[in-house]
């Protein structure tokens, strides 16, 4: 029997089949497409990864494109109103932000060149596909697949207060904005978010924008208009709500890169339960987001598949019966570090509450407070302890400045 079976070659996957690789573990990993075809294919998402993150990339020494031009040690953060609020927070480990659509294939092309199996369905699998790869293998992990984790892996509702989308989302790559260093975060309360980044895409380093609307909303048109309808309605839009990241907007340049660097759709946030039971007798455990989808809103899906992967590849590292018991447990560690990303993410789609615009505000005349805002998003557990206590808000707002911000 031929070690552990891994679906899905996105980063959750990718990342446990690298770490299992170096711990010595034999694996197997089933995609629906080959590195080429991700390379040429659709926008897949628009992600920053954060210090712990990459900090793991570097232990499997799978680090690729460090242009300086896609790496961000600030963001600032606008939120529209009369007057406006705003502020600039550094860290000391940069954000990166990388196309999947080349990120990706290199760690296939990682792990490939070190010996792992890479098998190409074809085709999304469904969980009678999942089922008939787990016979050759110890423990099926599934990380990516919409059929076979609908199949498997029924959503929890006791940890998914959500029941439908809380925003409707469009993230593209364009050109015709400036590139400064930073990140850029566009609140106008009750319209949405409009997030920028500069990012490594196929044609060198552009801007992405991540527009997250309020269902009903001025926002929503762009979030299902044909994309090349975004790019003439989408700079009125930011006119209006972002007036900030307007002023590095260039009207006869602006424009998308192409088709296929336009991504639609919505989010209903969720977690499903973890552990399945196959008709083969083995188990398969999920992890990323055949495990749980989190509205992009903090920027931590990616992030968290990543770590979630690095604990399940220690647990099976330390060797099985790959049982039942086994995935529960693995799940529970595993959720020990998402449930606070997922409270923090959920909650960040509501009205901050008194006690967090309080430390917005202050962190406009702080620059310690802002330092330790923007880090926040490196450290999420640390984040959710903090914004969810106003005791805390409190201490760190009235008490003299602390250094608290370097964290990533």
């Amino acid at each position: 029997m031929a070690g552990i079976g891994i679906v899905g070659a996105g980063i959750s996957g990718l990342t446990l089949a690298l770490r299992l690789q170096q711990l010595g573990v034999e694996t197997t990993l089933y995609c629906e497409h080959g590195a080429e075809s991700i390379r040429t294919g659709r926008l897949p998402n628009t992600v920053a990864r954060m210090g712990h993150t990459r900090e793991r990339e570097r232990e499997l020494d799978s680090v690729h494109f460090r242009d300086p031009g896609c790496l961000m040690n600030s963001a600032t953060l606008s939120i529209k109103g009369d007057p406006p609020l705003e502020f600039t927070g550094y860290v000391s480990e940069p954000f990166h932000a990388v196309d999947f659509r080349l990120l990706l294939p290199a760690f296939m092309d990682d792990y490939a060149e070190r010996g792992g199996e890479i098998v190409v369905a074809g085709t999304e699998p469904d969980a009678a596909q999942v089922d008939r790869w787990s016979r050759g293998h110890e423990l099926m992990v599934v990380a990516a697949g919409r059929r076979s984790v609908a199949e498997l892996f029924p959503r929890d509702p006791e940890r998914s207060p959500y029941d439908r989308p809380q925003r409707r989302l469009a993230a593209g790559l364009y050109r015709g904005i400036d590139l400064p260093t930073g990140f850029s975060n566009n609140i106008a309360a009750g319209v949405g978010e409009i997030f920028r980044l500069p990012m490594m895409t196929r044609e060198g380093v552009m801007s992405t924008l991540l527009v997250e609307a309020i269902p009903g909303g001025p926002l929503e048109p762009v979030t299902h208009m044909p994309w090349h309808e975004v790019s003439s309605a989408l700079p009125g839009l930011i006119r209006e709500y972002a007036p900030r990241l307007a002023e590095g907007l260039d009207p006869a340049e602006f424009g998308l890169l192409g088709p296929d660097d336009l991504l639609q759709g919505a989010i209903t946030p969720t977690v499903r339960r973890p552990v399945a039971g196959l008709p083969s007798g083995r188990i398969a455990l999920a992890v990323g987001d055949a495990w749980i989808v989190n509205d992009p809103i903090t920027g931590q899906g990616a992030n968290l598949g990543s770590r979630c992967a690095w604990i399940a590849a220690d647990a099976i590292a330390g060797g099985g019966p790959y049982d039942a018991a086994f995935a529960r447990a693995t799940a529970e560690r595993m959720w020990e570090a998402a449930a606070p990303v997922t409270d923090w993410t959920n909650a960040f789609l509501q009205p901050p509450p008194e006690h967090v615009a309080r430390l917005l505000m202050a962190a406009t005349t702080r620059q310690d407070l802002a330092d330790l805002v923007v880090s926040l998003f490196s450290d999420p557990a640390f984040a959710w302890g903090l914004l969810s206590s106003p005791e805390e808000i409190a201490r760190i707002v009235d008490g003299e400045p602390e250094p608290l911000y370097d964290r990533v």
